[in-house]
């Protein structure tokens, strides 16, 4: 995995940030509407925004997609709130607007955490200045996020806005049928509908769950069929 090392402030915070390896567009599924996203984000007026705001529900690909887009740019940073939110933020967030693309994933964490909200606003405005390009991704538009910041609301909005749609039933068995061969897997038509039926249509859960029936298929030598997935998962 690419590791970021980030040092900040008096007390010297250290906090080591990885990109998921299999998180590359090489990996990402081009469903209809991602496609759409994915062209907007490289025609004129999407290259030349500094500020693209991302929204989907969990599993739609918008952590996928911040991670791919920092794997094609040198000097990224990638910010999964959702494991710093218990940090201080002020010397966590001190110059990141250095670099050359800056991804905050999870923005909805920081709801209601004061702290947090006014060092994004002012994070966002030394970003501007110093034209450092900002991907934002939360579960949903920015006006229905609970911020307490109306001014960090004001800047989410004043980029360019994407929503990833949900995966369908249909779209979910393609992406795992996929991301299965991406890892050298063929499924049959019984265990992708299988393992959709009990993914409860959780994308993470449901690659999670590809991960390990992939190891399980090298160690113990046999194709994933469906009592090999009943066993392994205890289904």
């Amino acid at each position: 995995m690419a590791e970021t090392s980030l040092h900040r402030g008096p007390s010297q915070l250290a906090l080591e940030l990885s990109l998921d390896d299999q998180a590359t567009f090489a990996n990402f599924f081009p469903r209809v509407g991602v496609v759409q996203v994915l062209a907007g984000l490289k025609d004129e007026a999407g290259l030349h925004e500094g500020l693209h705001f991302f929204h989907g529900a969990p599993g739609a690909g918008k952590s996928h997609l911040l991670q791919a887009l920092c794997h094609e740019q040198v000097g990224s940073i990638y910010l999964p709130l959702e494991l710093m939110v218990s940090l201080p933020p002020h010397d966590l967030l001190q110059n990141l607007e250095q670099a050359g693309l800056l991804a905050i994933d999870d923005l909805e964490c920081i709801a209601g955490h004061n702290d947090w909200e006014e060092a994004l606003f002012h994070l966002f405005n030394r970003a501007r200045a110093s034209r450092c390009r900002l991907l934002i991704a939360a579960s949903r538009p920015a006006p229905e996020l609970a911020l307490s910041l109306p001014d960090l609301v004001s800047r989410l909005t004043s980029g360019l806005t994407w929503a990833l749609p949900t995966c369908s039933d249909d779209e979910l068995r393609e992406v795992l049928d996929f991301r299965a061969r991406r890892r050298g897997l063929v499924l049959a038509e019984p265990v992708l509908r299988y393992l959709c039926e009990r993914s409860k249509r959780n994308l993470p859960e449901l690659l999670a769950s590809l991960e390990r029936l992939d190891q399980a298929s090298l160690e113990r030598q046999r194709p994933v069929t469906v009592p090999l997935v009943r066993e392994v998962m205890g289904w």
